[in-house]
């Protein structure tokens, strides 16, 4: 059986953290611009709902993976860990 390196595993985590970090805050871009098209358009439920998800999605894209995760993760590599 073939040992993966440590750095290669690492590296791949935190491509897949990255890519997640993206794909979550691209997904509260495009939530917080439906939800204040649809508030300007009179839908105040649908806005303010599409509104509350985008923020969350932003917090989890963001803060979550990014900041918590990928940051740590990142430094971790570049100091030789």
């Amino acid at each position: 059986m073939v040992e993966v390196p440590a750095v290669a595993v690492e590296l791949a985590e935190l491509l897949a953290v990255t890519l997640g970090a993206g794909a979550a805050s691209a997904v509260g871009i495009v939530l917080e611009r439906f939800g204040l098209s649809a508030a300007s358009t009179g839908d105040l439920m649908l806005g303010a709902w599409a509104v509350a998800m985008g923020l969350l999605a932003l917090y989890v894209g963001v803060v979550a993976l990014g900041y918590e995760q990928a940051l740590p993760r990142l430094r971790r590599l570049a100091a030789g860990e």
